[in-house]
């Protein structure tokens, strides 16, 4: 009782006092578990879990209002086997308000039916003292959150509501809560090893920008300074390494390669398609990039409610410095992997991404032409992830609206990217090969579950 009442006071010693905080436990980090391997702890608080170093989760039991509680029961989880259990100060200083849509209200211990519920989208809880609230999101603003509201009704929330909430409130949903596993494409690459890590090795730096650690834990583990726990609280979208790894900030001066307006292309023919069927495009479908395709372009890049909204995505999404390619800068690039990650809710292969982020430089300064087998490849790849993204698009209103923000970004991506690689030197065919290519690297891991 004395060392709980010394912790309370240290704990409030570094806590406001404006009665807005709040708190969660971090139980530890694990290899190979899922939220059902703490089936024991659920009547305490929501089980989450946030990436680790090398392949590990460290999971979350939270969410909590009180100081008070929150160390009791990190010091109970402590003398229950969980040694490394630590009490942790949540920053909503540093958060922002973000607007989404709640869709659902669940209390107690009962089964929740994630495989219905995702079907509004990339789904988030807010989960305080025993109370969850089950939303969908990020919006860029009140108005587009609205024009998704009756679709999301009518699923069968009837009571969903549009509101805005701090993003560090917010637990996004991956396979590790929900247990719902998506099929994942086995892929191999020769110029990476894996190494295996001691998930209680202690930091010997822990990072300043992670919340605020209080109570007794022997050899806690922090993660390393490129993963702040929890990651929730850093990203507000939720975005999983994958993304974090390939979707840059905003860059205002990127260097766009100019499009040649005078080259005939699939590329230019297909975003005049969905241009067209959008209602911004009324000229032929010629395949050739010219006044009236960029016209509608910019009309739909400014006008279209959900290339709004992941534009929006792009500007919430933090991103460490260094990670940010010629490529990834490209505006229109960087809603593509909004929108692909979007698309993954939570099950992108994170591993295969680090390793395409590899390659990428490569790829990008790419001179030469794909040879034949590669470039039979890639093009497999994008025939297989068309057909099978389109079946996917049918199978509820959402959906359709995030397929058509995939093709705008994806077709206007290739165009750019071909006129990239035929600024390098290359011909128009080859150019779409290499340009194939690198959207496959940007956006295979998201799109796994497609092939």
């Amino acid at each position: 009782m004395k060392n709980l009442l010394l912790l309370a006071l240290f704990f409030s010693f570094f806590a406001s006092s404006n009665g807005q905080d709040l708190y969660t436990i971090k139980v530890g980090t694990f290899r190979d578990v899922k939220a059902d391997d703490f089936a024991t702890l659920k009547g305490q608080g929501f089980i989450y879990g946030a990436p680790g170093p090398e392949n590990t989760t460290d999971v979350y039991l939270g969410q909590f209002s009180s100081q008070p509680k929150a160390l009791t029961v990190a010091q109970n989880l402590t003398a229950n086997g969980f040694r490394n259990a630590q009490a942790m100060l949540l920053p909503l200083g540093t958060g922002q308000q973000v607007t989404m849509i709640q869709i659902a209200f669940h209390s107690g211990t009962r089964p929740i039916d994630w495989a219905t519920l995702e079907r509004a989208g990339q789904l988030y809880v807010e989960s305080v003292d025993g109370v969850t609230k089950i939303l969908t999101g990020v919006y860029p603003d009140a108005r587009t959150a609205a024009g998704f509201l009756p679709a999301i009704r009518e699923l069968g929330y009837t009571d969903a509501f549009v509101r805005n909430i701090n993003n560090v409130r917010l637990i996004p949903i991956t396979p590790f809560e929900s247990g719902i596993k998506k099929p994942l494409i086995p892929f191999s690459l020769q110029t990476a090893k894996t190494t295996t890590a001691t998930p209680d090795a202690p930091n010997p730096a822990p990072n300043p920008a992670s919340p605020q650690t209080y109570g007794s834990s022997p050899q806690p583990y922090n993660p390393p300074a490129t993963n702040p726990a929890p990651a929730y609280g850093e990203t507000t979208t939720g975005l999983s390494p994958a993304a974090a790894s390939g979707l840059p900030a905003p860059a205002n001066s990127a260097a766009l390669p100019a499009i040649d307006g005078k080259t005939k292309r699939h590329s230019a023919a297909e975003l005049q398609r969905v241009l067209k069927e959008k209602g911004y495009y009324t000229g032929s479908i010629d395949g050739y990039y010219g006044p009236g395709t960029t016209s509608a372009y910019e009309t739909a890049w400014t006008d279209m409610p959900v290339i709004r909204k992941y534009r929006k995505l792009t500007e919430l999404v933090l991103e460490p410095a260094g990670n940010r390619d010629l490529v990834g800068q490209w505006p229109e690039v960087q809603v593509l992997l909004a929108v692909a990650e979007d698309i993954a809710a939570g099950t992108a292969n994170d591993t295969r991404a680090r390793l395409l982020v590899q390659q990428r430089a490569e790829i990008v300064a790419a001179t030469q032409p794909l040879n034949a087998a590669a470039a039979s490849r890639v093009n497999n790849w994008a025939s297989t992830v068309w057909a099978n993204l389109g079946d996917w698009a049918v199978e509820d209103p959402l959906h359709a609206q995030i397929f058509s923000a995939f093709r705008l970004s994806y077709h206007q991506s290739m165009v750019r990217l071909e006129d990239h690689y035929m600024q390098q030197g290359l011909s128009a065919a080859n150019a779409k090969d290499l340009a194939t290519a690198m959207l496959q690297n940007l956006t295979g891991a998201q799109l796994d579950r497609f092939l």
